[in-house]
């Protein structure tokens, strides 16, 4: 058997073994916490200085709890639950980036 059948089999059998709650928690922060990160950059980029703000505030606070909750051990979260929604949420943050700018804009 190839070791990318194995690995595979490894990541299914994580999976299965994980909770649906478990599963949920690591996509949802991951996705956050990239999305956050590829707004900022917009935010930055384009010298909208309250929402560099709020973005750098929820930020932080992402990152207190994703550098303090325990390191991915499985194939399934380094693989997986980590790069996955982070690139997704990064891609998400990036394109709806410029609707909340012209949203604060509009407000001011």
């Amino acid at each position: 058997m190839s070791t990318r059948k194995i690995k595979y089999k490894k990541i299914v059998k994580e999976w299965k073994e994980a909770t649906r709650k478990e599963i949920w928690e690591a996509m949802r922060d991951n996705f956050v916490f990239g999305f956050i990160g590829a707004t900022l950059v917009v935010f930055i980029a384009t010298h909208t200085d309250m929402a560099v703000l709020v973005g750098y505030l929820t930020y932080y606070f992402m990152m207190g709890k994703i550098v303090n909750r325990p390191k991915y051990v499985t194939d399934l979260g380094r693989k997986i639950m980590f790069p996955i929604p982070s690139a997704l949420g990064a891609f998400t943050g990036y394109k709806l980036s410029y609707l909340l700018i012209g949203l604060i804009t509009h407000l001011n």
